[in-house]
């Protein structure tokens, strides 16, 4: 058991569901009972596309250690559970498992909406972290980006059978009000983007350590094809482009809220200031660089707690 929660990578399922729960609870329904509305998808509906999603998740982490056992051997980092604890077909039997569990979830739960063609999203995303894993990770910052791109679809997956019910829903009343509820999807972008940003830097900071191991397999990573210094800098570049983002961010949106603007000074900008001088410390321990970007990440999912005290200010008129 222990060796399948090391390949699922129990941590990152834990951060899923926190994701999809904060969008949830902290951003679109604070909006929704703020302008009168409420949330349509039933609780063990949503707590359904939850297990969906990390079903999802686990089987991505799963195919991906099946293709990178050369690697992960060559570069020492991390035990190595396939081939050694799990069999190589036992590991293929758990990611189709996971798999069919994740889109039949999906199919499911389109219908029961009305919107069936959402199953062949999660069809289709199963499909692409195959190949990812097989192939797609070798190509120089293709891998790095679908990676991160899939990863920033966490947040979204939290609406998208949402929206489609409170479309049905209050019909009526959007008709009368030439409005719609696609404004939701502005906020949960937000939150996509960092997440897309955080990951990117992960995975750039992760292919540092497996250079050896990527050189070895063929692997086109930033590491290997511009060198360690460079994918230092890239690093350091994207954690300005997310410390600039949230400044922007803040001015934009949140400059009525002190309590934003302290959480956002002290657990977002501060966090990342830290990681870029870490991470240009030749030698750095690789462990603490990707625990400070995994904190990273939490935090700036955690900035949703504030949310509701800012919606307040925002629709108190």
């Amino acid at each position: 058991m222990r060796e399948i929660l090391k390949l699922i990578r129990i941590r990152t399922i834990v951060f899923a569901v926190l994701t999809m729960y904060a969008m949830r609870y902290w951003v679109v329904l604070p909006m929704l009972e703020l302008n009168g509305f409420t949330l349509q998808m039933a609780d063990w509906a949503f707590s359904l596309l939850v297990l969906a999603v990390c079903c999802l998740v686990s089987g991505a982490y799963v195919i991906n250690d099946y293709f990178d056992i050369r690697t992960d051997r060559i570069a020492g980092i991390r035990d190595v559970v396939v081939g050694r604890s799990l069999s190589r077909r036992s590991v293929i039997i758990l990611h189709s498992v996971l798999n069919v569990i994740a889109v039949l979830i999906a199919f499911y739960l389109g219908f029961a909406v009305g919107v069936w063609k959402i199953g062949i999203l999660f069809f289709l995303v199963s499909g692409i972290l195959w190949f990812y894993s097989s192939s797609y990770k070798k190509y120089f910052i293709v891998g790095n980006v679908i990676a991160a791109l899939l990863a920033s679809l966490i947040p979204v997956s939290a609406i998208i059978y949402e929206i489609p019910l409170l479309n049905m829903a209050y019909a009526d009343i959007l008709l009368e009000t030439d409005t719609n509820f696609v404004y939701m999807f502005n906020w949960v972008f937000a939150f996509s983007w960092f997440i897309f940003l955080n990951i990117l830097m992960y995975e750039i900071n992760k292919d540092i350590y497996t250079s050896k191991g990527d050189r070895v397999n063929g692997n086109e990573t930033i590491p290997v094809k511009l060198g360690i210094p460079a994918a230092r800098n890239i690093i350091s570049g994207l954690a300005g482009i997310a410390m600039i983002s949230a400044a922007f961010l803040y001015y934009i949106e949140f400059t009525e809220s002190l309590a934003i603007l302290v959480y956002i000074l002290i657990a977002v900008l501060l966090p990342y200031v830290v990681y870029i001088v870490i991470i240009q410390e030749k030698g750095g321990n690789r462990r603490w660089q990707l625990c400070i970007i995994r904190t990273i990440t939490v935090l700036c999912i955690g900035v949703s707690i504030f949310f509701k005290h800012f919606f307040q200010l925002l629709f108190a008129e």
